[in-house]
């Protein structure tokens, strides 16, 4: 830390805005740390688990649930520095007032930043972009590990970076007392777009954007405001950092054009490509990842690979860069990679059923995901597609459809805006609309020809019919099992 521990802290009256699983962690590590703090969540059916509730009657943290506009801008009053959850929209009025106000407004990763000394920021990597964040930050957490560097990996993966950190009392009077767990771990850290809203000082050693596609936009806008918040991840990054990022992807490519970069942190550009003769710092040819920056010059065999599709191709590429940045030998990186297999709902082979080949993509929820899981198979698809609209531009989907579907079934509240886009273009494939999950899955089962692909990839949330896309890709797979004669 550079400031005196505690200074922003200690004397301060916190509000902690949204009580998700990164929320309710901030406020276990802030319990009895600063002068007041207060947790609140709109929703009016939050109920909280029973350690929260044991969490609320220990401390003098009070809750408010579902709390009238009148009692959250009294609030407001007292407030010194908001955390707000990456759920919590900026455009929600309690937000905008706070801004008013010129409340600090902090995300949970900034929060946990702010505790975190220089050793652990330097053993860093973060990883960001609209598909393919968590297969990469797990697969740069097996590298490193398999290669006995012990590493973490947090984040929006599901484990709130702050949780990883060891926090003990801190006083005013302390400067150095409360740094966390100073140790040599390696924190792999998977990072949203919501989450980089509120970043001010955030820097990781190595920061990776993967690409950046249609998504989102219901939260942030427009293409350009979604790319200048996925670009905040090197905002503050030095003449030490470093920066991966796709340069196949056209709209990151557009970008980083755009923007200046720091002179030093140019330097320490990485680019990835497929291609050969782009010139990139990181490039693929012959079954092989080749490497040439700074003092490193190699190659990693990657042709034993499980993972499919040419993103995955990108994402281990990715993944080898941070890797050599870290000193991995490339034939230990070419046996984990060899080993890696796809996460679940991610293109996930669930089997051949009745003779069809079956794949969870339920965590595709935006068209580019969908699009990079069409290319992988020939024309034989039937796909189910639908969900909950996040305002995006499905007719991205047209050709890649026309080019790879056989059979159509639509699902969701966005099932009719999606039979009306996709009935209405010339199209030689049948579409089918159903009201569940399970009626799609029988109606695909049923359609879907001997030795084709029968592909849960529905480019939308899921949070119409489910409880999330884990959900969503858990009851299509055991609805397709059931199928099995």
């Amino acid at each position: 830390m550079n400031d005196q521990k505690g200074t922003l802290l200690i004397n301060k009256n916190i509000l902690v805005f949204g009580l998700g699983r990164s929320g309710l962690s901030v406020l276990k590590k802030l319990t009895g740390k600063c002068k007041n703090i207060a947790a609140l969540d709109n929703n009016p059916d939050f109920v909280l688990a029973d350690d929260d509730i044991k969490l609320s009657e220990n401390t003098k943290i009070k809750f408010f649930i579902g709390s009238s506009e009148n009692t959250v801008n009294q609030l407001l009053e007292k407030t010194d520095l908001m955390i707000i959850s990456p759920g919590v929209s900026m455009n929600l009025p309690i937000v905008k007032n706070a801004i008013r106000k010129k409340i600090k407004i902090w995300s949970e990763l900034e929060l946990a930043w702010y505790f975190m000394d220089d050793l652990q920021r330097k053993n860093t990597i973060a990883i960001t972009g609209t598909n393919g964040k968590t297969t990469v930050t797990t697969l740069i957490g097996k590298i490193l590990n398999d290669f006995g560097l012990e590493t973490l990996t947090c984040g929006n993966i599901g484990n709130p970076l702050i949780d990883t950190l060891k926090i003990k009392e801190f006083s005013q009077d302390i400067e150095t007392d409360e740094k966390g767990c100073s140790d040599n771990i390696i924190r792999a850290i998977e990072v949203s777009s919501f989450q980089l809203e509120n970043i001010q000082t955030f820097s990781p050693h190595i920061a990776i954007i993967l690409n950046i596609t249609n998504d989102h936009i219901d939260r942030h806008d427009s293409m350009a405001k979604y790319s200048q918040i996925k670009f905040k991840i090197s905002k503050n990054q030095g003449a030490d950092d470093f920066l991966i990022v796709n340069a196949d992807d056209l709209n990151t490519a557009k970008f980083l054009k755009s923007i200046d970069l720091d002179k030093d942190l140019k330097s320490n550009l990485l680019r990835l490509s497929l291609d050969a003769k782009k010139s990139a710092e990181i490039f693929y040819q012959n079954e092989e990842v080749h490497y040439i920056f700074k003092e490193f010059n190699g190659r990693v065999d990657i042709k034993a690979r499980n993972l499919i599709g040419t993103h995955n191709i990108l994402n281990i590429m990715s993944a080898v860069g941070a890797a050599k940045l870290f000193h991995v030998d490339d034939l230990s990186i070419s046996e984990t990679v060899k080993n890696f297999t796809a996460l679940p709902h991610r293109l996930e082979y669930i089997g051949m059923v009745n003779g069809i080949k079956c794949f969870n993509d339920s965590k595709a929820t935006n068209p580019d995901a969908v699009i990079k899981a069409l290319s992988h198979f020939p024309k034989e698809v039937t796909l189910i597609l639908g969900g909950l609209d996040k305002g995006m531009d499905f007719k991205s989907l047209i050709p890649i459809v026309n080019k790879k579907v056989l059979n159509l079934i639509l699902i969701g509240s966005s099932k009719e805006l999606l039979y009306k886009i996709f009935s209405k273009t010339p199209h030689k494939y049948l579409i089918y609309k159903a009201v569940t999950l399970m009626e799609a899955v029988s109606v695909g089962m049923e359609v879907t020809k001997i030795n084709g692909t029968f592909l849960l990839s529905p480019a939308c949330a899921s949070m119409d019919m489910f409880k999330d896309y884990k959900d969503r890709g858990n009851q299509f797979k055991s609805f397709v099992l059931s199928h099995k004669k």
